[in-house]
């Protein structure tokens, strides 16, 4: 017991001292004494797998998860006596110098993250040999562990690199990816897009039949084998593969341990839960949420306090749901503007993938793929959920009329969660803020330099490596 509990110490200190570097990528390694202690059995990779959760939360809850709204057509800002928070985004005003705002926290963490996760998965070698006995459990987290590196690298690519399709091969600009820790003074380079999907499909690929080997956990705060699918679904589709985005989404949306919440179970969906619940619940449509709750007691965010006071629906987003639409009840009026209610003060969890993202998802694929009849069979299942009191007839609206009528559904559907700008990008689609917008900026056409924050000056001068978004030099 007193083994465990120093264990624990070393953690939190190890995280940290993570939290408290001042250099980005030129990390100071974690003391080899330290490292062998923490991983010298299984149980303290387990207690680093923990910590790799705990800071992929902890991304997600601040900037990086209020960015792909914040920055679309979906926001507006009520100002208030609170300090402002977020208006980079919003304006698209981020420079190289905004180490300190935006730009600069959510690189460094995720990056944090990823130096965590790295060091659990580069130990488990040593303790498949050492420990034959617990190979299930050490598999078990490296599965999880594979999957939350090629999450993090995935959202990097998001924030930071133009879509995959934005050049013909994806020969442009990735990010850096990284398979472990880099030494001080290390020159560290970003690797093309298409370098980038490649290690993101690498990682998931390798998960998959380790979580499918042992698919027997269903606590929805961590990642298990269907979270898996619905991540490789998802990056499939950013990709633009659509065969492999239609049977990865084929895969979920066919495991009947996961069924759509009905409409009158719709917003319970949002709300505080316990973190072991079986998946026979209205829960089960969540294949994976980050969850304060199952890590530790955790105060309010920026997220909760920016969505809850500064940045209200925009009326162009309001004006997309029909009186009728069950989801209209996740909005409530403050003052004079909407705000979610898809996070509570006090025992949020933050929703990374949703069974009806799968749905969507695979619509799109199959109208990319001219299989139009099945693609207005999953809008329909969509919007159906949403309006109960009637019945969804999709009737036969032309292909670009259909592909707009998915692109609205995902957008009522994932609004706040996320996803926003990300699906205008990759759509390459101008950015066109309502009538209602107060941001500096109504209006960017695609492509645009403004699509992605840049690297900041903090990160060019450590590593010189590393190279600057256009637009930005």
């Amino acid at each position: 017991m007193n083994k465990l509990i120093y264990k624990i110490i070393l953690l939190a200190t190890l995280i940290f001292s993570l939290a408290s570097c001042k250099k980005f990528l030129e990390k100071e390694p974690i003391g080899r004494i330290g490292k062998q202690v923490l991983f010298e059995d299984v149980n303290g990779a387990q207690l680093g797998l923990v910590g790799a959760y705990r800071l992929v939360l902890d991304y997600h809850r601040n900037e990086f998860g209020m960015h792909g709204d914040v920055a679309s057509d979906n926001m507006v800002y009520t100002p208030t006596s609170l300090p402002q928070f977020m208006t980079q985004s919003f304006n698209f005003s981020s420079t190289p110098e905004d180490d300190a705002l935006v730009t600069g926290h959510i690189w460094l963490s995720i990056f944090e993250a990823l130096n965590n996760i790295n060091n659990v998965l580069n130990a488990l070698p040593a303790l498949k040999e050492k420990f034959p006995n617990q190979l299930s459990q050490i598999e078990t987290i490296e599965g999880q562990a594979l999957v939350l590196r090629a999450l993090c690298h995935l959202d990097l690519s998001k924030v930071y690199a133009q879509p995959y399709n934005f050049t013909a091969d994806a020969s442009h600009l990735g990010v850096p990816v990284l398979t472990k820790t880099p030494s001080p003074g290390e020159s560290i380079v970003r690797r093309t897009m298409k370098q980038t999907y490649d290690q993101i499909i690498l990682d998931l690929s390798n998960a998959l039949p380790l979580l499918n080997k042992y698919n027997n956990f269903t606590n929805q705060a961590l990642v298990n084998y269907q979270a898996a699918l619905g991540l490789l679904s998802r990056v499939y589709l950013y990709k633009g593969d659509w065969q492999n985005c239609l049977n990865t989404s084929n895969s979920v949306i066919a495991d009947t341990r996961y069924k759509l919440a009905t409409a009158t179970e719709y917003n319970s969906l949002f709300s505080v839960y316990t973190p072991n619940a079986n998946t026979s619940s209205i829960k089960s449509e969540i294949l994976f949420q980050l969850s304060g709750i199952s890590l530790e007691k955790v105060s309010n965010t920026e997220l909760i306090s920016m969505f809850l006071t500064q940045y209200g629906a925009s009326l162009k987003l309001l004006n997309t749901f029909d009186a009728d639409d069950v989801r209209k009840l996740n909005f409530y009026t403050g003052g004079k503007n909407a705000y979610t209610s898809k996070y509570t003060p006090g025992g949020y969890t933050i929703k990374v993938i949703r069974l009806s993202e799968l749905y969507l998802n695979r619509a799109e694929a199959n109208w990319n793929l001219k299989n139009y009849d099945e693609a207005k069979e999953d809008l329909r299942i969509i919007s159906q959920r949403a309006h109960p009191n009637r019945i969804i007839n999709i009737g036969n609206p032309s292909a670009d009329d259909l592909y707009k009528l998915i692109a609205d559904e995902r957008n009522r559907e994932l609004c706040f969660e996320g996803h926003r700008l990300y699906d205008i990008v990759r759509r390459k689609e101008n950015l066109v803020r309502g009538v209602d917008c107060n941001s500096t900026v109504c209006t960017l056409t695609y492509p645009n330099d403004k699509f992605v924050l840049p690297i900041t000056t903090k990160e060019l001068d450590a590593n010189k490596g590393m190279k600057q978004n256009p637009g930005y030099n």
